[in-house]
């Protein structure tokens, strides 16, 4: 009901309601006219009486009239407003540019270094074309993509396949944002996997809060860890100066062993490994937990090659748990192969040579330490068909972490 039909409405109920109630009667004759007059006197005060009655319950017709249309626009009102904010309510929003043509929909899907550039916007740095203008939909608690790209950013990292930006915002929210440029994915597949990652849960993989996606560029947003990657912990000094004892690297095999299962079981039918599983990948909590980021973002060219990188991931686990025991990095300075190395030294029988001297240090029990180690070299044989799959991985690690808890168990009673 527009303001035109709400005013006619009240005009005409007013001209109901208030009909001309005064007549003279022309053909009276004069022959009455003092009999007409004592009635007239007598009844004037009564009549006058009766006048204020009717014209006050007129008075109040017309305002009950006016209230009811009054709570029908204001309910009308309350129901668009409802409509238009069910999408600044959801916790999650993809943004699809194809072209000239925007694509707006949703879903209900929620490191630090310090680098030359310490801050920059997004925007107006390497922005390759990008503008704000392409992004109007609200994310997030009203965030607005167009916020984002604008807001202070840090480049925290680097890597083949995009840029990594702390993002910070004035009232608080902190994101980490993974910038991808030039990607073989398309915007469909890109949009397609998504959905079907966002379906497969799991607490120690980290959720996508938001992506954006276009035929150059795409964007995926994460809830910012404050302890960095796990490349971080294992290789970076200026961590407190404090080496990553062996509950809490025994603890993120367990849990990042766990959370992979999980999720090559979930998607296996998708054919959605991770694909570039590794290090820098696994963030780490406020709590000491693995976060596996990034996953299922790297292409996939046949069935084929989807069953080899199921296995790659296992590979790249194997990695990642050489990194959690020696405390060198995958490919050092002479570019030579932490699993070369490792292989080479297991083949001398010099197998505390390949141990961290830190957890050396700190008296951790090293026939648990080289249990683990041989599950790691196991993950990293040449041949994909003689990796173990996950699950067998998450068993052994199991074992392992079981003769953990009760010799702790064991050592506490004593």
């Amino acid at each position: 009901m527009n303001q035109v039909s709400i005013w006619t409405f009240l005009v005409c109920s007013f001209l109901l309601l208030f009909p001309n109630s005064i007549a003279v009667d022309d053909s009276t004759k004069s022959s009455k006219w003092h009999s007409l007059k004592l009635q007239e006197v007598y009844e004037s005060n009564h009549n006058s009486k009766d006048h204020i009655l009717i014209y006050s319950g007129y008075i109040l017709i017309g305002i009950l009239v006016t209230v009811i249309v009054i709570f029908i626009i204001c309910k009308r009102r309350r129901k668009e407003n409802k409509g238009d904010s069910r999408l600044s309510s959801n916790r999650i929003v993809a943004v699809s540019d194809d072209g000239l043509n925007n694509k707006f929909s949703t879903v209900s899907l929620s490191s630090e270094y310090k680098t030359s550039k310490p801050e920059f916007s997004m925007i107006s740095n390497d922005s390759g074309g990008l503008s704000s203008s392409l992004i109007t939909t609200s994310v997030v608690n009203g965030l607005k993509f167009e916020d984002l790209l604008k807001a202070p950013a840090e480049l925290i990292g680097k890597g083949n396949h995009g840029s990594l930006y702390k993002v910070m915002f004035d009232y608080g929210m902190v994101f980490a944002v993974k910038r991808f440029k030039d990607w073989g994915i398309s915007t469909d597949e890109f949009m397609k996997r998504m959905w079907k990652i966002d379906r497969v849960k799991h607490p120690n993989v980290l959720p996508p809060l938001a992506f954006y996606s276009s035929d150059h560029e795409k964007l995926l947003v994460y809830e910012f860890q404050p302890n960095g990657s796990l490349f971080n912990l294992l290789h970076e000094s200026s961590h407190n100066n404090k080496p990553l004892p062996w509950i809490n690297r025994l603890e993120i095999a367990s849990r990042t062993a766990k959370a992979l299962a999980h999720m090559h079981k979930a998607l296996e039918q998708d054919e959605i490994p991770h694909g570039n599983l590794k290090s820098s990948n696994i963030l780490i909590n406020g709590n000491m937990e693995p976060c596996i980021s990034e996953y299922g973002l790297m292409q996939i060219q046949s069935h084929k090659t989807a069953n080899n990188s199921f296995k790659s991931d296992v590979y790249g686990f194997g990695l990642i748990l050489l990194e959690l025991l020696t405390g060198k990095l995958v490919i050092d300075e002479k570019g030579i192969c932490l699993a070369d190395w490792v292989k080479t030294v297991l083949r001398e029988e010099w197998t505390a040579e390949v141990l961290d001297r830190s957890l050396m240090a700190e008296a951790a029990s090293e026939e648990r330490m080289v249990n683990l180690l041989v599950v790691g070299v196991k993950c990293v044989e040449n041949s994909p068909n003689a990796r173990p799959n996950m699950n067998q991985v998450v068993d052994m690690i199991d074992s392992i972490k079981e003769d953990e808890d009760e010799s702790n168990s064991i050592i506490s009673v004593h």
